[in-house]
Order: structure tokens, then C-alpha cells, then sequence
């Protein structure tokens, strides 16, 4: 039973990061970690990424971009690994994840994806003023079968938090880039906790939020979006 969750979003490679991330989760008193996919495709080694991941027992999902490494097919993206460098026990790794992953919290069920359930392309996003709307029917089938009380997905690359009335929607985000980040979820506490990984030092605890934060708007479905949501990032500033 998970009282107390280290999530880290999509990986693309950043290994240091990772170790770092990693070194500081042990002393956090957590009963699991989670990363959202895309192990592949980045400035650092797939193989210690990999490695890492296996040697702290991090329960990972497969990513867009593991699925193109073990097709060999969109190699063109930025910073992408080739199949070639990849061991053959990492290969079997990646091989080995799953789409999405069901894991029990002290407040429900989670369901562990990279995009929506079992499609690693899925979005789900609101809409505002300056972005667009992103429906999902698998979302909404979700919901409706009443299983899961939360959904952690990446994809997005975007730390936030989605509001339904029957589940709760944390986008992971990534450690990839200047705004690289992680999250505990403690759902006795109640609290979500952002913290940015910078370069160099350990994590830093910029944001919390309730986990079920009543002031906050609910939707019932996506289908209720309507583009004028205001979003409930997990950053210093919203970039």
C-alpha cells in the first residue's frame, strides 16, 4: 500500500539527473517510485539511465520514444540514441515495459501511463486563453469505470495538475531541460510537492498543492472542457 510517492516524468536520457534524484528520494520515507517513460532520446546514456532505473526498482512505463528506439524509426528527433548503443540486458528492459500500470495508494487506485492508458501519444489538456483544447474518449472511458482514483501521465513535459470529479491528473513533466522537476504525492498528508532539479545540488521544494483540493474547479469529463481553465502548475513560476 503506497502512502507516500517519488514520481519522476519523462527521462529522455538525463542519467545525472537521475543519480541525483535517485540519492535524494532514498532519505524521503517513500514506499515507491514511478517514472512516466521515455527513457530514450536525450543528451545523457541510455544505459545508465536504464541501469538506474532497474537498480532503485523504479516502476516505469514505456514512452513514445522507447517505442520509436525498439522500431528504429523516428530517429531524426533531437539528441536521439540509436538502437545499436543499447545493451542487449537494456534492451530487454525497454522491451519488458508496459504501456500503463496499476498501482495501489492508501487513497485509491493509480494508473501509471505515459500518455492516456495504453496510448502513448494521449493528451489531455483543458485549454486557456493561449493553448488549445485536448480532449481524450480514453480518458473519459477511464473515468467512467469509476477503477482508478488517480491518473499520473507525462507526454506533456508540463508539471500540473487536472481535476476531474472522480480522479485526479498529475502530469509528471520531465527531468529534460530548465525546468526539470519531480514530485511527492502523500496521500495521507494530502499534499502534492513540486521540486525543481537544477544542475547541480540536490532537489528544491518549490510547490504544494492539496491533493484534493476543494477550491480548485472540477471537471465531470474532458468533455467539459471548455479552453478557459486556469492551470494548476507544479513550478516557481509557471513557464
Amino acid at each position: 500500500m503506497i502512502r507516500r510517492l517519488g514520481v519522476i516524468g519523462d527521462l529522455h536520457g538525463e542519467h545525472e539527473r537521475l543519480a541525483r534524484v535517485l540519492e535524494w528520494f532514498a532519505g524521503q520515507q517513500l514506499d515507491a517510485l514511478v517514472c512516466t517513460g521515455d527513457v530514450a532520446d536525450g543528451r545523457g546514456c541510455i544505459n545508465e539511465s536504464c541501469y538506474l532505473l532497474q537498480q532503485a526498482n523504479v516502476a516505469t512505463v514505456s514512452g513514445n520514444h522507447d517505442r520509436w528506439l525498439l522500431e528504429d524509426r523516428v530517429r531524426h528527433v533531437a539528441d536521439a540514441h540509436s538502437i545499436d548503443e543499447v545493451s542487449d540486458d537494456n534492451l530487454a528492459f525497454l522491451k519488458s515495459l508496459p504501456r500503463s500500470l496499476s498501482l495501489e495508494t492508501s487513497r485509491g487506485r493509480l494508473l501509471l501511463c505515459h500518455g492516456v492508458a495504453d496510448d502513448d501519444l494521449g493528451k489531455v489538456w483543458p485549454g486557456t486563453s493561449r493553448s488549445r483544447i485536448e480532449r481524450s474518449d480514453d480518458l473519459d472511458a477511464l473515468i467512467a469505470a469509476g477503477r482508478h482514483r488517480f491518473l499520473v501521465n507525462g507526454h506533456l513535459h508540463y508539471r500540473v495538475l487536472i481535476d476531474f470529479q472522480d480522479m485526479l491528473l498529475l502530469n509528471a513533466g520531465t527531468l529534460k531541460g530548465q525546468f526539470s522537476g519531480i514530485t511527492i504525492m502523500d496521500f495521507e498528508a494530502d499534499v502534492v510537492a513540486a521540486y525543481e532539479v537544477p544542475d547541480a545540488g540536490p532537489p528544491q521544494r518549490v510547490r504544494e498543492h492539496l491533493m484534493l483540493g476543494a477550491s480548485r474547479h472540477r471537471f465531470r469529463s474532458t468533455a467539459d472542457f471548455d479552453g478557459g481553465w486556469e492551470p494548476v502548475t507544479l513550478y516557481r513560476q509557471a513557464p
